[in-house]
Formats: structure tokens, C-alpha cells, sequence
């Protein structure tokens, strides 16, 4: 057989193992994640988020469901913040450990975000289903103390005011981005800081 036969096939087959291994993990966190997968965020909709929600070294970024870590590292690459992320898929978390290696400041959890206690963030970062934003929404109300902010890309927290929604100036990246501060954004407050 020519080597370049050989080639095709060790790169089809590594290509393979590596899309039936992403279907396995998205299968294994099913329970947890009721089908939410893992997708990027367009560095032009992070960029957005970051330009409207500036934050001071010292202050912590936690990002759950953080996938690849891409906004833990833009946001301490931007602005010096410690970053935590929770990831529970394998393939996703992974990823992000592979990218964020020998960063300081940032912080990887393979765990579950809905058993953690969420009180010492500043700011959170979510990309979620919508089918969870109304218990998210319960959790950081119940969790997040006065001031910190939350950024909620594509989909709106049920019943908080965002402070902004924003868009990417993108066509491909152009779904909403809602910002939210506790208390103001919360149900039954004043939307005026």
C-alpha cells in the first residue's frame, strides 16, 4: 500500500475516534447538561461582552460551562482578573486545560457549576440553554452579592432587566448579548443604577 494511502486513512481514522469520542462525552453529561453541547463563543461576541463589562485586576471571572476557556483567557489576558471555570464535559474541558496550561490566573473545575457556590464572583459568563437560564437565574439571584455583574450570551436570564443587550457588529456573530447587575437587574427592582 502507497504511504500516502496510508496517510489518508491514519488521518481519517484519528478524525473519526475524535468525532465518536465528542459524541460519547456530549452523551455521558446528558443528565446534567439536558442536551446543551459545547460550542464557541465568537471572539468578536466576547470582545463585545468584554468592551461593556470592564472589570479591575483582583476581581474574579467565573465562566460556567466554560468550554474551550476562551473567555477565561481573554478576560485575564484584557483586564488581569482571576478566572475560574466549570466545565463538566471531558472532550470541552480538555480543551480548555490544554489552552490555559501554565497560565496564572486562571482556574479549571471539572465539576459541576450548579453544586458550587458562585458568592466570591464579580462577574459570571454563561452560554446555556434556555431550558436552565430560569433556575440559573434562582441560583445567582440567591448567590451573587450587590454589584456583580452577569453576561448571558445569546440567551436572556426569564424575568431579570438587562442593564444592555448588545450585539457583536458581525453577521456571523450577531445573536444578543445580555448584561445584568445585581440588585437592579433582579425581578421587582428599579432597572435605574
Amino acid at each position: 500500500m502507497p504511504t500516502w494511502l496510508i496517510i489518508v486513512f491514519a488521518i481519517l481514522g484519528t478524525a473519526l475516534v475524535l468525532k465518536l469520542l465528542h459524541a460519547l462525552s456530549i452523551v455521558a453529561v446528558h443528565p446534567v447538561t439536558q442536551g446543551a453541547m459545547y460550542t464557541s463563543t465568537g471572539r468578536v461576541k466576547i470582545r463585545t461582552a468584554l468592551d461593556a463589562v470592564p472589570m479591575s485586576a483582583g476581581e474574579l471571572l467565573v465562566d460556567i460551562g466554560c468550554g474551550d476557556g476562551r473567555v477565561l483567557r481573554a478576560a485575564r489576558r484584557r483586564y488581569g482578573v482571576a478566572c475560574r471555570g466549570f466545565e463538566i464535559n471531558p472532550i470541552a474541558f480538555l480543551k480548555a486545560a490544554l489552552l490555559t496550561a501554565g497560565r496564572r490566573g486562571i482556574e479549571l473545575r471539572f465539576r459541576n457549576f450548579w453544586n458550587a457556590d458562585l458568592a466570591a464572583a464579580d462577574v459570571v459568563s454563561c452560554y446555556l440553554f434556555p431550558d436552565v437560564m430560569r433556575r440559573l437565574g434562582e441560583k445567582l439571584a440567591g448567590e451573587l452579592r450587590n454589584g456583580a455583574r452577569v453576561i448571558s450570551f445569546n440567551f436572556p436570564i426569564p424575568g431579570w432587566k438587562p442593564q444592555r443587550t448588545l450585539r457583536a457588529d458581525s453577521k456571523l456573530h450577531n445573536d444578543p448579548i445580555y448584561i445584568y447587575r445585581i440588585p437592579e437587574s433582579l425581578p421587582g427592582q428599579n432597572s435605574n443604577p
